[in-house]
């Protein structure tokens, strides 16, 4: 039987970041079932809530089961900023070594939280460790057919374009060493924050790995009622928004891709002229229409050159901006925080 590891508060190894908006039916049961289960966990942590500008008594509920729960922190803001901006509130707040980000229902299981953390003490290379349910193993339970189907078409599409080995990409479910998260220059308010993250941390050679998990969506009690769990997301708007961000986020790929295609296309069409003039035929037309194919060739692979040196320059930019990081980052913590909440626990 499992049993509750008492550590020193003045260290903090394992911080939890879990944001909610208008959760007020299921929050204070989320929390308590979160806290139960990081009794047991075998480090020392803490678990910060961070309310996204909840307009119900979300924050309130959250405050006062803080009040009883000094490895409780609860965090927020006056009005709704988009999940990416309340991960990175709690995660530039947060103070372990590891920085474990879930649903605070424990939607991906009771011990997500507990298999992050052995997965980073597994692998001590792996900088950021990703809960997949699209690996063997994993999967999908409670979750309506359509939803499962977008997510795993999404994401094969979104890797085909960002090109990482990632299979859940769009999951917030994820462990992250502190340095690693705190020193990227994110920027991204909306869920969109989870394929940020995956791209800029590709493009400083950091180390990602996965474990399978189960989503589950799960359906909470409160006073005798069942409180179904609500999906916030736009699926349509949601579908659109990160397909754009995976296009734009490195479309040399294709352009190259498209580029090559139509020099092949030119080539063959060369060819076929070269036989009709070798058969005293009319090759004309089909040698102009081959070196037509073969301009707009060019004219691609050059256009794959300019975006190629753009993502250069973009990595430049993202590395100045990571070098001014520290105060920063700060700032934007204490600004959220501290001001627009000034009563903030923990």
């Amino acid at each position: 039987m499992s049993t509750e590891f008492d550590s020193s508060p003045d260290r903090v190894e394992v911080s939890i970041v879990c944001p909610f908006y208008n959760e007020s039916g299921i929050i204070e049961h989320a929390i308590r079932q979160m806290l139960v289960q990081l009794r047991t966990l075998r480090a020392s942590w803490e678990l910060i809530v961070v309310n996204d500008g909840s307009t119900d008594d979300s924050a309130e509920i959250a405050d006062a089961v803080a009040h009883e729960n000094p490895r409780l922190r609860v965090l927020g803001y006056p009005r709704n900023r988009g999940r990416g901006h309340a991960l990175y509130t709690g995660i530039m707040a947060a103070r372990g070594d590891v920085i474990v980000t879930t649903e605070i229902d424990l939607s991906w299981g009771e011990t997500i939280v507990h298999e992050l953390v052995a997965a980073m003490d597994r692998w001590p290379n792996a900088d950021i460790v990703v809960a997949s349910p699209n690996l063997p193993g994993g999967g999908y339970r409670n979750v309506p057919a359509k939803r499962v189907w977008i997510s795993r078409f999404g994401n094969r599409v979104i890797r085909l374009c960002m090109a990482n080995a990632v299979t859940m990409n769009t999951g917030m479910t994820r462990a992250y060493r502190r340095d690693v998260i705190q020193s990227l220059p994110l920027t991204e308010p909306g869920k969109e924050f989870h394929l940020e993250v995956i791209l800029k941390a590709t493009a400083f050679n950091h180390q990602i790995r996965e474990i399978p998990a189960v989503l589950e969506w799960k359906q909470h009690k409160r006073e005798g009622q069942v409180v179904k769990r609500k999906s916030s997301s736009k699926v349509n708007r949601l579908i659109v928004s990160h397909s754009l961000f995976s296009i734009f986020a490195n479309p040399v790929r294709y352009v190259w891709l498209i580029s090559f295609a139509f020099f092949g296309v030119g080539t063959f069409f060369v060819g076929v002229a070269f036989v009709l003039y070798y058969l005293r035929q009319v090759s004309a037309y089909t040698m102009l229409f081959g070196l037509s194919l073969f301009i707009v060739g060019a004219l691609f692979f050059v256009l794959g050159v300019v975006l190629k040196q753009g993502n250069i320059i973009q990595r430049e930019l993202w590395l100045m901006q990571r070098a001014r990081m520290p105060s920063a980052a700060r700032d934007v913590v204490s600004r959220t925080t501290d001001s627009e909440r000034p009563h903030r626990r923990g």
